[in-house]
């Protein structure tokens, strides 16, 4: 009888053991289900310093190749992951240089002759209102339209010129967008693109997208680039996209009484990008008076960056009865050069004229509002920041002048700044190549 009550004791513990195994489980099932969605629900966007990073592939090419005399084993590839990390759209090409020409030869490369004239885009101002600039001629506008839309332009874009024949498709980057045509003045045609449709915000244009479409007539190809267009990072494209671009090279000719020579390639990544930073400001009417507030003027500081390697880095706030003043503080943080944007052709190895300080860490200001207000803050300068090139910081100072009157309550609001420059950065493979026969 007691062996009995044993074994059912024995029998008990082990259910008992058998019923904390899977509880256990199951709990840290949970434990591990939570973890992940606190991992999930802990995935920022627009954060970050980089913007589209490249990286060779492993063997394309590999640090050490043959030269077969006229065989075909003589060609290799240069292969090129190119992924947009940051929160931007971006509009680019790679360039591949550095190697002998004379020894090595790309299809598509070709040095020795001359590759034209750059696309260069001097603009006069960027804002509501027209303003005049010269791409190839044409005339770009950015304004509000007779209805009140939010409008921008380019005249005489089916010129006679035929120059943006195979343009970029906008529809991709101003998806829903009301695109249309209409006649001026004289036999001119006024390309627009209209956000009077109820259904698009007029920030849909920021995070680059307008910048692509404003820059579009520039030609990377005209100086030996691979061009990409990559969405970034994002909500709605989560993890940003990426693509392959491939340099198809031949050794073409081998220097007598060599036995084995070292070559280095010069990937150059050139890029179109835009910084977007939306911080809470503290909107004050009555910035003296001692009625209860729900905020106060704060200093913003950008530590974790906006997803672009051109950061706002700092934002002083300061009220008056009027207006709200901002000093807006950006870096480039990238570790790359910041061109600008309308000279972005002159980033290629290739280009055909010298590259000087007046083409280099200019930032355009793309756009600064206050968020649901259609008025661009008047700022200072108000068209570009040279930056600093030896610290690459610049500022900005805008003021908002309060369309509230009588409101004495503060409140706080998004104040958008969005940025537009060009980018580059180069990266190399060092290859030995022997003589095998």
């Amino acid at each position: 009888m007691g062996i009995k009550n044993k074994k059912r004791g024995m029998l008990g513990i082990g259910l008992l053991c058998l019923a904390l195994v899977f509880l256990l489980s199951a709990c840290n099932k949970v434990i591990r289900d939570d973890q992940s969605m606190m991992r999930f629900e802990d995935n920022k966007y627009y954060q970050g310093f980089r913007g589209v990073e490249m990286a060779i592939m492993t063997g394309m090419p590999p640090y050490k190749m043959y030269y077969y005399g006229d065989a075909q084993d003589n060609t290799f590839d240069v292969n090129v992951e190119v992924a947009n990390v940051g929160s931007s759209w971006a509009r680019g090409a790679l360039f591949l240089s550095g190697y002998d020409p004379t020894m090595i030869e790309f299809q598509g490369i070709n040095p020795l002759r001359s590759s034209g004239r750059a696309c260069i885009l001097n603009i006069g101002n960027i804002g509501f209102g027209e303003f005049g600039g010269t791409l190839r001629c044409e005339d770009f506008f950015l304004g509000v339209g007779d209805s009140g839309t939010f409008e921008v332009g380019i005249r005489d874009l089916f010129s006679s010129t035929g120059a943006y024949s195979g343009a970029l498709d906008l529809t991709r980057l101003l998806g829903g967008t009301d695109i249309y045509y209409r006649q001026t003045s004289g036999d001119q045609t006024q390309f627009s693109i209209s956000f009077d449709n109820p259904g698009i915000d007029i920030e849909y244009a920021n995070h680059g997208r307008l910048l692509i479409a404003l820059f579009q007539g520039i030609d990377f190809t005209r100086n030996f680039g691979v061009e990409y267009l990559l969405e970034g990072d994002t909500y709605e494209f989560p993890g940003g996209d990426l693509d392959y671009i491939n340099f198809e090279g031949n050794i073409v000719t081998w220097p007598p009484g060599l036995d084995y020579a070292y070559q280095t390639f010069l990937i150059t990544n050139c890029y179109l990008y835009a910084t977007y930073a939306a911080p809470l400001v503290c909107i004050d009417p009555v910035p003296y008076s001692d009625d209860r507030k729900v905020c106060y003027p704060q200093k913003y500081t950008g530590t974790k960056g906006q997803g672009a390697p051109v950061a706002v880095t700092y934002i002083y706030q300061e009220n008056t009865p009027r207006e709200a003043r901002f000093d807006i503080h950006i870096k480039n943080v990238g570790g790359g050069d910041v061109y600008d944007p309308g000279k972005l052709e002159m980033c290629s190895p290739y280009f055909p004229g010298r590259v000087t300080a007046e083409d280099k860490n200019i930032v355009y200001v793309g756009d600064v509002r206050v968020s649901g207000d259609l008025q661009r803050l008047d700022c200072t300068p108000n068209d570009f920041v040279r930056l600093d090139p030896k610290t690459g910081s610049g500022i900005i100072t805008c003021s908002y002048l309060i369309p509230y009157s009588g409101l004495r309550s503060a409140y706080l609001t998004p104040l958008v700044v969005e940025l537009w420059y060009g980018y580059s950065k180069t990266m190399e493979r060092n290859v030995l190549i022997k003589r095998a026969i």
